[in-house]
């Protein structure tokens, strides 16, 4: 199967959180909603939506849309909601505030994977998490039940290297992930730290600078996993930047305007990072 046709089962793309337009030649499989409040995870119009807290208001937030190029099926499953087209699936929760994370975390996981597992979607790829009053000890009490969750059922997942961690604003935790039937995650790692998971011809990044990101998905790179492919900036299709201050955030939004492709669809978005040292976090995908 060539790269356009592997890109064109499951991409992303930024649109308003109003009036998102429909593709007729695409289904939904999950869409995110970038908001000034956050809402439990819920099925409508045939696909899973969830709302995380990360923007003043509304007319400043956005939602990421996830589509497939075959036929979806949705439904929910102990408060996650998800959809599938018989390769890839889409998987959202929400965890109310409380002071148990380890708890409540491996509780909203053990339901998502047995989902996972009941479905036959053994490989989860990218997973992202969105914690309220984030730092690195809620994350790690967080982080030990999800691993306690995985632990307990037959599901591959490449753990930190595919997942992405901000501070949402409010609402407790928030999380989503991608799961694949048939293909087989790869972990990427440059030499800087940059890290992504290489699924079906496709590279899911994220890294704390562009030269960053450009050096993993390198052929170099690539091929020091393994991987007989490679990519550069003209290849991502979708970017979202993360910053702590709306003067990184600006900076960032300029440097992608002037080194990625003009059709690469960006958000940006202001949030509490991990890791104190990186001021800006890059993550897309790329393929």
């Amino acid at each position: 199967m060539t790269r356009q046709l592997r890109a064109c089962a499951l991409s992303s793309r930024f649109e308003p959180l109003t009036a998102v337009p429909d593709d007729p030649a695409r289904a939904r499989l999950g869409v995110v909603r970038f908001a000034g409040t956050s809402f439990n995870p819920v099925v409508r119009a045939g696909h899973p939506e969830l709302t995380v807290f990360l923007a003043d208001d509304d007319t400043c937030g956005f939602a990421e849309v996830w589509t497939s190029s075959r036929g979806v099926e949705s439904g929910e499953h102990k408060a996650i909601a998800y959809a599938h087209d018989g390769e890839y699936l889409f998987c959202a929760g929400r965890i109310p505030p409380c002071d148990e994370h380890t708890y409540a975390g491996r509780l909203a996981f053990r339901a998502a994977l047995e989902l996972v597992g009941k479905l036959g979607y053994h490989h989860v790829f990218r997973m992202w998490n969105y914690l309220q009053d984030l730092n690195p000890q809620s994350y790690r009490e967080f982080l030990l039940g999800q691993a306690e969750a995985f632990a307990k059922r037959p599901v591959t997942w490449s753990g930190l290297t595919a997942a992405t961690v901000v501070g949402s604003r409010g609402g407790g935790i928030a999380f989503h992930f991608l799961a694949c039937r048939t293909g087989m995650p790869i972990t990427i790692i440059a030499p800087s730290g940059a890290r992504g998971v290489y699924v079906d011809g496709r590279l899911y990044f994220s890294a704390p600078t562009l030269d960053d990101a450009e050096e993993l998905m390198s052929a170099a790179n690539l091929a020091n996993w393994g991987v007989d492919d490679g990519f550069g900036l003209h290849d991502i299709t979708s970017l979202k930047i993360y910053a702590r201050q709306p003067g990184d955030l600006s900076l960032a939004r300029f440097e992608a305007a002037t080194r990625l492709d003009r059709e690469t669809s960006v958000a940006c978005l202001q949030v509490t990072l991990l890791q104190e040292e990186h001021a800006v976090e890059f993550e897309g995908i790329a393929g």
